[in-house]
């Protein structure tokens, strides 16, 4: 089942409806219904509950196993067992792709001021506490935060410390 939706998708209200909106078009989620109104896409008017499930498309889109497209569907009394698993199954996948994805691919390069950042530390010597506020104009604890930023983006950055100066640098990797 698609929802809940894992946590690393934040689409809320209307950009969550209009993405699984997309979905539903893209026929990589079918609608099936379901007896739990938490994991519900939508209400019709006689109360009915409808989920989205994924369908083979969406499975294979999501990089997911052969073997778990080929599950059959289950009945309606088992449903929400079924649906409770699968949901857990699902997001167990997404999260594995994601993390092979940033290891493939390198991420995206951010712009504005943390793509500044990112051009000084890359420097050699790399970039002190001090040199990074100063370029920014943000407090301390906000450079701090931006650096933990682009660990999560998947940058390595190291703090060093050469000749009693400590900077943060972005390894050769990254």
């Amino acid at each position: 089942m698609v929802l809940p939706l894992p946590p690393m998708v934040r689409a809320r209200g209307s950009a969550q409806r209009n993405l699984l909106g997309a979905l539903l078009k893209l026929q990589l989620v079918a609608e099936v219904p379901v007896d739990d109104a938490s994991i519900a896409w939508r209400t019709d008017a006689a109360g009915h509950h409808h989920g989205l499930r994924m369908t083979a498309a969406g499975l294979a889109a999501a990089g997911a196993p052969a073997e778990a497209a080929a599950e059959p569907a289950d009945t309606d009394a088992d449903s929400n067992e079924a649906v409770s698993s699968a949901g857990s199954d699902a997001a167990a996948v997404d999260e594995s792709n994601s993390e092979q994805g940033g290891q493939d691919a390198p991420p995206r390069r951010p712009t504005g001021k943390l793509g500044e950042v990112l051009q000084v530390i890359s420097a050699e010597a790399g970039a002190t506490l001090a040199e990074i506020t100063t370029l920014t104009g943000w407090l301390p604890h906000t450079a701090r935060a931006a650096v933990t930023g682009l660990r999560k983006r998947g940058y390595d950055v190291a703090l060093i410390e050469q000749d009693g100066r400590k900077a943060y640098r972005l390894n050769s990797a990254g």
